[in-house]
């Protein structure tokens, strides 16, 4: 290349910088942007440069707004309140075994089941919640009982003579005696309403039924018995099997503390 060339090179470029660094600043009113442009990294948010102050806002380009995103609120449901008991006794009467797809056994109890007399004082109040009272065997309503801990008190009036008989066989000649003797019994059975065919308990009286022995001083009656259920914080369904052979009457008591009135 000869000199000429290289001259002509020069003074184009100082032209181009004369352009760029003294005549553009004074025609646009803008310093000299002297800055190298980088590129934006991957995930990086890249900014939009302000616009030119002389530039029309119908040529500056409009960046899109992201769409709201809908949001469809979901109902609440609110639960139906249960009133919780208000310290009324109820009276239990008595239904058709065939309810509970079961059948009443009249027989005298025999040793199956567990008794358990628990003979601690308890410092809570009790009040009655419900009451069943009858004469003959029979199968109860079913009962709700909302209570973690509650009582069955009981009391029975037993007939005071027992069956006796005697009887001889005479077809062959001298006749052997017979002699037998039948006393008065009384059970009860609690079944789990929701699952009839568990039995929560079977509870008989202690020492038995001698209305006799009874009377021959207040220390020899045991009445009334007491049981206690502890089945925890949660809502329960019963019914009862109650077996009585040669009975006067019976009561039974739903005991619970009075400070459940109006908790459960």
């Amino acid at each position: 290349m000869e000199k000429r060339d290289v001259a002509i090179v020069i003074i184009g470029i100082a032209i181009v910088m004369v352009l760029a660094f003294v005549v553009k600043p004074v025609v646009t009113g803008k310093p000299v942007d002297l800055s190298i442009p980088v590129p934006a990294l991957p995930g990086q948010n890249v900014q939009t440069p302000a616009p030119d102050p002389g530039t029309p806002a119908s040529a500056v380009p409009s960046t899109p707004k992201p769409s709201a995103k809908v949001t469809t609120p979901v109902p609440t449901l609110t639960p139906t309140p249960v009133p919780s008991w208000s310290g009324q006794s109820k009276t239990v009467g008595f239904v058709d075994p065939a309810k509970y797809n079961t059948t009443l056994n009249s027989q005298l109890p025999g040793p199956h089941g567990v008794v358990i007399n628990d003979t601690q004082p308890t410092v809570d109040e009790m009040v009655t919640y419900a009451t069943i009272q009858g004469q003959y065997p029979g199968t109860t309503d079913t009962l709700h009982i909302p209570f973690p801990y509650w009582q069955l008190v009981y009391t029975v009036d037993p007939w005071e003579e027992t069956f006796q008989a005697n009887g001889s066989n005479m077809m062959g000649g001298i006749a052997d005696s017979l002699g037998t003797e039948v006393f008065p019994s009384f059970s009860i059975t609690v079944k789990d309403a929701n699952q009839p065919n568990r039995t929560v308990r079977v509870i008989t009286p202690s020492g038995g039924l001698d209305a006799k022995l009874w009377k021959t001083g207040a220390g020899y009656d045991p009445r009334p018995w007491k049981e206690e259920f502890y089945e925890g914080p949660k809502d329960m369904d019963y019914f009862f099997l109650i077996n009585s052979h040669m009975i006067h009457s019976y009561r039974i008591d739903i005991l619970v503390p009075k400070r459940y009135i109006g908790k459960y």
